[in-house]
């Protein structure tokens, strides 16, 4: 809970990113470009990639808000360049988990709500339709939680893992069935987790990866889940114990872990889906933690900004590396013109945008940074 009472000490708006290039393996040129600016700033807001093309931006914390957390919802256009923000609003909240579902609809459930003195866990459900750029109320969550981790599952469900409810870790898991607005219980993870990874395996089982365990510390262990069969098993052990680390799917099936807290920070590990185990995947030039990352059509992966292991004063990274799947090895790229944490990145067509985050003093930032590859 120590990263909630943090982001309260937010400062004013930081200005626009410059332009930044540097070339890379091959002659290919990665270039960032200040792409566009959201009404208002936003720290820990929620994104997600739409089929429209559209970016989908929802949540997020501006303490010269009077409300602190922003209720408006936004589309950032890539093709069109235009930023719309949206005439309804819905709960404004933090720490929520949002997934596009199968069936075009994108489902923010749960969070914490800012209530004057402290932060309270919701179990809200907001759902947005993508055909209709409309948003409803769905049927609540069953358990009120913040911090947990969400996926669709490939029959059009949504299933929403652990997280807690203020400081009790959960271990719970419901799934959302959005043709009849209902949340069913689901078996409960082997052990309550908290700030973890779900991804989906080829097989349509769900893996949770690192977090905060019952223990208090960070994990090395995994779990897997067959929706199925509602039952779950132990998953392979991480190289590191990882949380707060940066996870990006591969097209091959693999998936990517970078960074994190503790000594995982200076490392990256990859899955490998058809031997079911992981491996190290080279050392990061700088190690960081709540980085924001992202794979390139071409199927590497950048890792931006973050935070490094030890501050004296909040001061994220402005480095960028790119992971070389043919090489597993890291190589630093043209850096952010200012540096960014808490932020996410997200592919549309050839371009990786990067929206929210905070930046020096904890300064929540309003620009959408572009990045593209010549």
């Amino acid at each position: 809970m120590t990263r909630l009472a943090s982001v309260l000490s937010l400062a004013a708006l930081v200005g626009a990113l410059a332009w930044v290039s540097a070339p890379e393996a091959g002659g290919a040129v990665i270039h960032w470009t200040s792409f566009a600016e959201l009404q208002q700033p936003r720290a820990f807001g929620s994104a997600v990639a739409l089929p429209t093309g559209e970016i989908l931006v929802v949540g997020g914390l501006d303490n010269q808000d009077a409300a602190v957390t922003n209720p408006k919802t936004e589309l950032v256009d890539a093709a069109m360049r235009t930023v719309t923000v949206l005439p309804q609003t819905i709960l404004a909240r933090l720490h929520q988990t949002m997934t596009l579902g199968g069936d075009g609809r994108v489902i923010v459930a749960g969070g914490v709500v800012w209530e004057g003195t402290h932060w309270s866990p919701v179990d809200d459900v907001d759902i947005y339709d993508v055909a209709h750029r409309h948003w409803s109320y769905g049927a609540p969550l069953r358990v009120a939680r913040s911090d947990g981790s969400a996926i669709a599952l490939k029959d059009g469900r949504v299933a929403v893992f652990g997280g807690n409810h203020d400081t009790k870790l959960l271990a719970s898991v419901e799934i959302y069935d959005p043709r009849r607005d209902t949340w069913t219980d689901a078996a409960p993870m082997p052990r309550p987790r908290t700030q973890h990874t779900a991804v989906m395996l080829r097989d349509g089982s769900v893996m949770i990866v690192g977090g905060i365990d019952s223990d208090g510390g960070p994990t090395d262990s995994t779990f897997i889940y067959d929706p199925s069969s509602n039952a779950w098993e132990y998953g392979p052990r991480m190289t590191q114990a990882r949380f707060q680390q940066a996870t990006v799917s591969l097209p091959s099936g693999d998936i990517l872990f970078i960074g994190g807290d503790g000594l995982a920070a200076g490392t990256s590990e990859l899955y490998l889906a058809s031997q079911r185990h992981f491996v190290a995947s080279g050392p990061l030039a700088v190690p960081r933690l709540v980085a924001q990352a992202a794979a390139l059509p071409d199927g590497r992966v950048v890792v931006t900004g973050g935070l490094p292991l030890h501050m004296t004063t909040y001061a994220p990274l402005g480095s960028v590396e790119v992971w070389d799947p043919a090489t597993g090895t890291w190589s630093e790229s043209a850096p952010l013109a200012e540096g960014r944490a808490w932020g996410v990145m997200i592919r549309v067509g050839p371009a990786l945008y990067l929206v929210s985050g905070n930046g020096a003093n904890e300064t929540a930032f309003r620009t959408v940074e572009r990045l593209t590859v010549d």
